[in-house]
């Protein structure tokens, strides 16, 4: 999967592919930020240190009915002007949520066409599970 793809399918801009699985059903899809890119969340500023990684997973736009799953190690960062640590913002999706804007935009525009509860079967199955 190409870079070129992440950002026509999925509406991700400013990250890199990094490998593509396949396993039980589903897409993972491991990215990775541009480091040249960071950021203070705060104030803005690129005098940032390093402090970690935590990897977390986003739900995006399925691909031939098979679920594909955003995987990026987001970094946590130092910013040696305001003196805060926190985690940098991820561009595609927003805060404290588990998918996507483009997963999103799809479900809102299947709900519009369809029930809440057909949208609910078609992506986790009868028992909502997702």
């Amino acid at each position: 999967m190409s870079t070129s793809l992440l950002y026509n399918a999925f509406g991700i801009i400013g990250y890199f592919h990094h490998s593509t699985s396949f396993i039980a059903g589903t897409i993972p899809v491991a990215i990775q930020d541009d480091r040249w890119r960071l950021r203070c969340p705060v104030c803005r500023s690129r005098e940032v240190r390093n402090r970690g990684r935590q990897v977390r997973r986003f739900r995006t736009v399925p691909i031939s009915r098979k679920a594909v799953y955003i995987d990026l190690a987001v970094q946590w960062i130092e910013c040696t002007k305001c003196q805060v640590v926190r985690q940098v913002k991820v561009q595609f999706s927003d805060e404290h949520k588990r998918y996507t804007r483009a997963f999103e935009r799809l479900l809102l525009d299947l709900s519009r066409q369809m029930t809440i509860q057909a949208v609910d079967r078609l992506f986790w199955g009868e028992l909502g599970s997702g």
